[in-house]
């Protein structure tokens, strides 16, 4: 991924963070990465990341705050194999770090003195790291640089999804929509043994009734999904 075209990175970003976060668009859209919003663990073992404080979420429950999406790494090094070293390709630490890196905004700004332990060096000129603290900003000119819609964010995880489905050879599902993440994640989360309370609070339910009625998928047989998000050849990002 350090040497793919960041337009790819971004989608790729957008993507496995819709995917393990299961967040609403809104929210990953809100994202920010001023260091009090977005801070790596020493080793990059997990990160933490927080949307702008002034966002305010479509779902406001009672006792409300500003929430904490809590990410750890997948399958971090040293890897003990071939395997484990693919399968890091698809981590959202990972990834985040090389979109942050590549904006010249972490893991260090020289003169600015933001820094993350244990993690290499990029030097950076104190002007570029106030392009905008939103996470995801346009690659395209000539709107390189600005904050990214909630609309285009979507149409990003989309193509995300429609390209991971091309690398194996296989067209995506109709009607695919970005929302459609958020109803996978979930489901695999049950699936796997996380307890629906958990789900709840990570996604922001107030009950399980709005999974049961509009986001519980059957997961228990093969998942293409799955095999897509595995398509790892040579020269992925």
């Amino acid at each position: 991924m350090e040497v793919a075209e960041m337009k790819f990175v971004s989608l790729k970003t957008a993507l496995l963070l819709a995917l393990t976060s299961a967040k609403r668009v809104s929210d990953l859209q809100a994202l920010s990465i001023r260091p009090s919003c977005l801070q790596f663990a020493p080793g990059r073992t997990k990160v933490c990341l927080r949307p702008n404080p002034a966002f305010v979420p479509k779902v406001v429950v009672l006792g409300y705050r500003c929430p904490t999406v809590e990410l750890l790494a997948f399958h971090p090094p040293p890897f003990s194999s071939a395997e484990e070293k693919k399968l890091n390709t698809l981590c959202p630490v990972r990834a985040l770090h090389v979109t942050c890196a590549l904006r010249g905004k972490i893991p260090i700004c020289v003169g600015c003195k933001i820094g993350i332990a244990q993690a290499p060096v990029y030097k950076v000129n104190c002007a570029e790291c106030m392009i905008g603290p939103q996470l995801f900003v346009s690659w395209a000119t000539p709107h390189k640089g600005k904050p990214l819609s909630r609309q285009r964010l979507s149409h990003w995880i989309v193509e995300a999804i429609s390209l991971a489905y091309g690398c194996k050879g296989l067209q995506p599902p109709q009607g695919l929509r970005a929302h459609s993440t958020r109803g996978m994640a979930t489901s695999w989360a049950l699936f796997r043994g996380v307890s629906m309370q958990d789900i709840c609070a990570a996604v922001s339910w107030a009950t399980p009734h709005t999974f049961v009625r509009f986001y519980r998928l059957d997961v228990s047989g093969p998942s293409v999904a799955q095999a897509v998000l595995e398509a790892n050849g040579p020269g992925s990002a």
